[in-house]
């Protein structure tokens, strides 16, 4: 008899000691989860902050695009507006032309001194 209470006694302080140990692993765990809850609030303040970054990339992409049109139609209607100059430079120099021509001949004519005989 004084055996099998030897045996429960001895089995008791293992499962004392088991206990001790699993209270000690439960703690690690609990500190575990509590470090894996903080590097999660990081990680997602992190992700917040980067959407918050790429949807200001993504708007500042938008407002380019928008500039570069308003850009593009500007250089356009220049073109246009450069045509049309260099179309009224040649019918400016033609008349000039025209004009001189006429204005040699008159000038012509007078130095003759005919006064239309």
């Amino acid at each position: 008899m004084q055996f099998i209470l030897e045996s429960q006694a001895k089995a008791e302080i293992r499962m004392e000691k088991w206990e001790a140990r699993m209270d000690r692993v439960d703690a690690r765990m609990d500190r575990v989860d509590a470090r894996m809850d903080r590097a999660k609030a990081r990680v997602d303040g992190m992700e917040k902050r980067l959407d918050k970054r790429m949807d200001a990339i993504t708007r500042l992409l938008h407002q380019g695009m928008r500039m570069l049109v308003k850009l593009e139609t500007r250089v356009t209607e220049l073109a246009e507006n450069q045509k049309e100059l260099a179309a009224s430079q040649k019918e400016l120099a033609e008349a000039q032309k025209q004009t001189e021509k006429t204005l040699k001949a008159f000038i012509a004519s007078m130095r003759n001194g005919r006064n239309g005989r």
